[in-house]
């Protein structure tokens, strides 16, 4: 048992890298409107959320991808969703840390 935990906290230390969450493609802000956008439709564009809550009594869903490195950059990308009473979506954020789609954000041309 005590050389399989080496072994493993070896390859780990080796390869370096943790995944957590699900891969999800952000759709741009068009993708999700206030006051209209719905769980279903939601659903429909992006699958289950990995994280589900509450925020101040609103259901909150989260999707979200991290990647760990232990040599090189971590990325990271988040969209929280928070929907009204009625399942409307009342307000979201998105954020990333993945080259190519940071920079998009920062100039804002995220299609």
């Amino acid at each position: 048992m005590l050389i399989r935990l080496v072994c493993l906290l070896l390859v780990g230390s080796l390869v370096g890298c943790a995944t957590v969450g699900a891969k999800f493609d952000f759709k741009g802000p068009n993708s999700i409107r206030n006051g209209e956008t719905t769980r279903n439709d939601i659903i429909n564009v992006y699958g289950e959320p990995f994280r589900v809550g509450y925020d101040n009594d609103n259901l909150v869903w989260t999707y979200g991808h991290y990647k760990y490195r232990l040599f090189g950059a971590t990325e990271t990308k988040d969209l929280r969703i928070m929907f009204d009473k009625k399942g409307l979506v009342k307000d979201y954020s998105y954020s990333t840390s993945v080259d190519g789609e940071k920079e998009k954000l920062m100039l804002s041309t995220f299609e």
